[in-house]
């Protein structure tokens, strides 16, 4: 079970630069009450911001600190699971992410992802989707069970039975069937590359044993016809490599181009900014007879004198400025002459590849038909060395489909395993099992809500519920009040479960305005009535508008308030 103690924030949404910090653990059930803006749901926004570096009702992570100070923005939160305490800082501007446990910092991943992959899977043990559905009920953001994707529902579910292990492993079963179907098609390869060489290493044994000299005039002839092709193939690649050689020798320019088309742009752009200045200075002498400085006249002849010498430096800037675009033009035309050679230059290129790559393998070929040929040649041996290592790859190819047999017999064992890891294997079978708990808890909600009707989920998490006369509705057929009695069921008996099943447990719950919005005066108080049986394992925080008819109904009560433009609590 995690047991929250206390969170702190400053410098978060509209709380300034002082540390406002709550006790979650001193009251079994506080209110939570304020005007519009106050800041009463920031402390969601903080606790969901301090667990999973996002905001409870959707705003984005810049504009998390505080508007008017924008820095400095602080979050922190201490809980408790077993013997070991944890103390949790998130920061922006400047950006931090710090994990202590009992005191010590946990070591800090390259990427922060990973480091919050740490807090969910290894310490939290639960996601953000679930710890919505246990721990906060708002009035918002929220999302209802009901509304969730059947994916998102199995997901909550799995979470909180602690079943969502068997995905993992599915997916670990997964990879190794990959693995294996890998290694199976390797082997397969290994498999026909050994039958091939047999083959290969049969035919060379009947030489050997033929001795045929009709055989080695074969091999002769067979290298004198690649010798010759390797001669054609050389003088094609030579006139090649030439055609490459004239081609580069056009190109000399190559470098000097491209810089000398940058220098003459980057006069140009010179040249326009002048001409620009000298435009500003013509107009300010054709629409002003007064200095705007010192306030007086000027001078009929000074102010002709001047327009003079500026139109006429302007022309010679326009008339260099044509020059260079024409300069320009025939850089950029040559640039992409440059190109055009450099691109049959790289297709020349390809085909001395190729040619050299074709030489290569005859060349190759030519060895492995003069080694074969001197085979023949040779006396001694040669027969019973080749039936030796005939025989040594007979021995490697059993080896190898023994190896793939095994790995066919691995596989079959995967898919079985797949099958059961699968939603509708094991997993189907355990929430089969706890769908009765869960339906009982439900439908008991309901009724200590005064919300009499037969509420069922069935294993895919779609909802039966019989109502009035013991028809059939579905959860969007009722009013909104109806739907929120439903809402706060499924929250209290997932609390309930997780508390029995001790996976996401923890001490924490947070309604944000549920009694403001379409719940009526019956459902208020027969929820209240709940939640004080309920506060006995759990603290639980109510923020309200109706804070004058509800004080009296809790143990604490917090006010907040804005002053000078920053939230605290009054």
């Amino acid at each position: 079970m995690i047991l929250f103690k206390t969170l702190s924030w400053r410098n978060f949404l509209s709380t300034g630069n002082y540390k406002t910090t709550l006790d979650l653990t001193r009251h079994e059930n506080t209110l939570v009450s304020g005007d519009n803006g106050a800041g009463k749901s920031t402390m969601l926004d903080a606790l969901t911001f301090s667990l999973f570096g996002k905001s409870f009702r959707g705003i984005n992570i810049p504009q998390l600190p505080n508007s008017i100070n924008e820095k400095n923005c602080e979050v922190e939160i201490t809980f408790v699971i077993g013997k070991d305490e944890y103390h949790i800082i998130r920061c922006l501007k400047p950006k931090r992410f710090e994990i202590y446990k009992n005191g010590d910092l946990l070591p800090q991943d390259s990427k922060s992802k990973d480091y919050q992959k740490i807090l969910e899977e290894q310490i939290l043990k639960m996601t953000y989707k679930s710890f919505c559905q246990v721990v906060i009920l708002g009035s918002s953001n929220y999302i209802p069970f009901m509304q969730l994707t059947a994916a998102d529902r199995r997901s909550v579910v799995e979470n909180l039975l602690d079943i969502d292990v068997f995905s993992v492993m599915n997916a670990l079963v997964k990879t190794r069937i990959n693995l294996v179907r890998e290694y199976i098609k390797d082997t397969d390869h290994k498999i026909e590359l050994t039958r091939s060489k047999t083959e290969d290493k049969k035919k060379l044994i009947d030489t050997l044993e033929k001795k045929s000299s009709d055989s080695v005039d074969n091999y002769t002839n067979e290298i004198k016809t690649s010798l010759s092709q390797i001669e054609e193939l050389t003088i094609e690649r030579d006139e090649l490599q030439k055609l490459i050689t004239e081609n580069l020798e056009s190109i000399e320019d190559i470098e000097s181009t491209p810089k000398e088309l940058l220098k003459t742009e980057s006069n140009q752009e010179q040249l326009k900014s002048k001409i620009k200045t000298i435009d500003s200075n013509l107009k300010f002498y054709d629409e002003n007879d007064t200095c705007p400085s010192c306030k007086q006249n000027i001078e009929v002849h000074h102010k002709n004198c001047i327009l003079k010498e500026q139109g006429e430096e302007r022309n010679n800037h326009v008339s260099r400025m044509n020059e260079l675009l024409t300069d320009i033009e025939q850089m950029e035309e040559r640039l992409s002459k440059i190109n055009s050679v450099v691109e049959d230059v790289r297709l020349l290129e390809k085909n001395v590849s190729e040619k050299q790559s074709k030489m290569s393998g005859i060349t190759q070929y030519i060895t492995k038909m003069e080694c074969e040929r001197d085979s023949l040649l040779t006396e001694g041996t040669e027969v019973s060395v080749a039936k030796d290592e005939f025989n040594t790859l007979i021995n490697e190819g059993s080896g190898y489909v023994e190896n793939r047999k095994n790995l066919i017999e691995d596989q079959h064992y995967y898919k079985i395993a797949t099958g059961i890891l699968k939603d509708s294997g094991i997993k189907a079978k355990i929430i089969k099992h706890y769908l009765p708990v869960m339906n009982k808890l439900i439908n008991k909600y309901l009724v200590e809500l005064d919300f009499f009707c037969q509420f069922n989920l069935d294993e895919n998490f779609n909802e039966t519920i019989k109502s009035r006369h013991r028809d059939e509705f579905t959860y969007h057929s009722f009013s909104e009040g109806e739907r929120l009695r439903i809402d706060l069921s499924l929250l209290l008996s997932w609390r309930e479960i997780a508390r029995l099943k001790n996976s996401v447990s923890c001490n924490l719950l947070i309604l944000d305005e549920v009694f403001d919005s379409s719940l009526d005066s019956v459902g208020t108080e027969e929820f209240l009535k709940l939640l004080v049986t309920f506060g006995t394992r759990a603290n639980i925080f109510v923020i309200s508008h109706k804070s004058d008819s509800m004080t009296d109904k809790f143990q604490n009560h917090i006010v907040f308030e804005k002053k000078n433009n920053f939230s605290r609590i009054k």
